[in-house]
């Protein structure tokens, strides 16, 4: 006589939360689509805007990006050096946006915690860790250094290049989050890929 094996416990509760992550992930992919479409759409409307605008010539006095930009090159090589800029950062931003749009893509069939997964919101604080440091840092440090190249000098505000204090520690906290999270998740699916070999392993002992 064959006994029917007894539910696990919480298991209604658990398919019910499984059954709404399904249904934020099918939610959230198309979301991530419609901001990957307009982003490949507006970067590409600024580039194209940014052609035919007239540059205007350097602030004397304002010590901005700007004036440091007009002060080293060309009208052209301005534009050239804009498109170039854009078109990177949104490349990054884009790229994170896919990650998630697969992430999402999973959720809304039911796979969750897989290695894949945990690379992706991991690939996601990363790029989301890069686009931070090209912004903050990396890009306001190449303007100091370019203005060392300025002939004749023009004053330089350190306060228009880099963000307060407080601001750049807030824009680290999302990617810091982000990485720490897919962290948790790695331990956790190695947790749980143990336990489970355990399990087999004294299944086949028995």
């Amino acid at each position: 006589m064959n006994a029917s094996a007894p539910a696990l416990p919480r298991e209604d509760e658990v398919q019910s939360k499984i059954r709404k992550v399904r249904q934020f992930g099918r939610i959230a992919r198309v979301v991530c689509a419609a901001i990957f479409g307009f982003g490949i759409v507006g970067s590409v409307a600024i580039v194209l805007i940014a052609v035919p605008t007239q540059i205007p010539g350097p602030i004397r006095g304002n010590g901005g990006s700007w004036d440091i930009l007009n002060s080293l090159l060309n009208p052209y090589q301005v534009k050239v050096f804009a498109a170039v800029g854009v078109s990177a950062l949104a490349a990054i931003w884009l790229a994170s946006v896919y990650q998630l749009y697969r992430l999402f893509g999973d959720l809304a069939v039911g796979v969750i915690y897989t290695p894949e997964n945990v690379r992706r919101v991991r690939r996601v604080g990363l790029l989301f860790l890069l686009l931070t440091v090209l912004m903050d840092i990396v890009i306001p440090a190449a303007f100091v250094v370019a203005h060392g190249s300025i002939e004749p000098p023009i004053p330089l505000d350190l306060d228009r290049l880099f963000p307060p204090p407080q601001e750049l520690f807030g824009d680290f906290i999302s990617p810091g989050l982000i990485l720490l999270a897919s962290w948790i998740m790695d331990v956790g699916l190695y947790e749980k890929d143990h336990a489970e070999a355990l399990k087999r392993d004294a299944d086949l002992v028995i």
